[in-house]
């Protein structure tokens, strides 16, 4: 039995998120009917499925990263790196891909990002994205797709318990993927169980047309800027790195005319499919067990359709501009 959201306390960037505003990310087993999961998908913009990969490889990629990451100290000595328990230090020092930047960290002087970088580069991180069990839900998902792509580019983020304004701050993908149109799709991987206590991913209810309406405001602003300049996500007339908000309920609350951030249960081997205008954040890490939050987003798209080519062919770097 799921507890009450009074008793969980969620947490964003800027604190509580009130119960009001809160409600559950239904999720689906994998075997369920592909046309009830495409059918959630386009009604929906966001589909949760359980058991989409086997857990034992999920936790074997989780095994793996936190043996690559482990020399800068990040996990706490004589646990077992598969736990992912945070050494309990200042989180800071640990600020990995997404947020380093904004707390003044970089590849010299932060050796959990300078490994969490090249991790994220590394065959066992590349055999991971390439997975075909979640490949071919993508094209499950997408029967119209002819020939399907996973970009090269994916941030291995981490959400460190204690860490403050560190979670990632309201947003939709599109934002950061304008050199196409929005036909993507993210599948969005916990490597490792996440609780909600945990910091993963909130959805805002019903919001791909909102995320639309946006970007179309955005598209006009953007429109007397050189063709470059219109696709950046941190262009003139962007704030925030590209992001919308940084708090939560209030964008829910004002914005989002009162929409609830639905909160998902997620465990290894689970994927949550969205659309690139689904509006999303994450909450705080507040794990009782100290456990450090892992996952992976990567991008889907039909290479005989227009598609971002910036995140196809490049991985992730800091300060890379996208």
């Amino acid at each position: 039995m799921r507890p009450a959201f009074a008793d969980l306390k969620l947490e964003g960037n800027t604190g509580g998120i009130p119960d009001r505003l809160l409600g559950w990310l239904e999720s689906f087993p994998a075997d369920t009917p592909i046309e009830i999961l495409r059918e959630r998908l386009l009604k929906d913009g966001v589909v949760h499925v359980k058991n989409v990969l086997p857990r034992d490889r999920v936790l074997e990629t989780r095994r793996k990263y936190f043996e690559f990451v482990a020399p800068s100290g990040v996990l706490k000595e004589g646990s077992d790196p598969v736990d992912g328990i945070f050494c309990g230090g200042d989180p800071v020092d640990f600020s990995g891909p997404g947020v380093a930047e904004a707390f003044g960290k970089n590849m010299e002087n932060c050796e959990y990002l300078k490994l969490s970088v090249e991790a994220g580069m590394a065959p066992f991180i590349n055999e991971f994205a390439k997975d075909e069990d979640i490949k071919n839900m993508v094209a499950r998902l997408k029967p119209d797709w002819k020939q399907i792509i996973v970009f090269q580019r994916q941030l291995l983020r981490s959400n460190i318990p204690g860490s403050v304004n560190a979670s990632t701050k309201v947003h939709y993908d599109q934002i950061f993927l304008r050199a196409a149109p929005p036909t993507s799709l993210t599948a969005w991987v916990p490597i490792g169980d996440i609780e909600p206590l945990e910091g993963g991913l909130l959805y805002l209810e019903d919001s791909v047309s909102l995320g639309q309406e946006i970007e179309d405001s955005f598209t006009r602003m953007n429109s007397s800027l050189t063709a470059e300049e219109r696709i950046s996500a941190f262009n003139v007339n962007m704030v925030g790195k590209g992001f919308l908000a940084s708090d939560p309920p209030e964008f829910a609350a004002k914005d989002g005319k009162g929409k609830r951030w639905l909160v998902g249960d997620y465990e290894a081997g689970d994927v949550v499919f969205h659309h690139p205008c689904m509006i999303h954040c994450s909450a705080n890490n507040v794990s009782p067990s100290n456990r450090i939050r892992l996952a992976t987003d990567l991008r889907y798209a039909d290479t005989t359709e227009a598609f971002d080519e910036r995140w196809a062919f490049s991985y992730f770097r800091p300060n890379d501009g996208l």
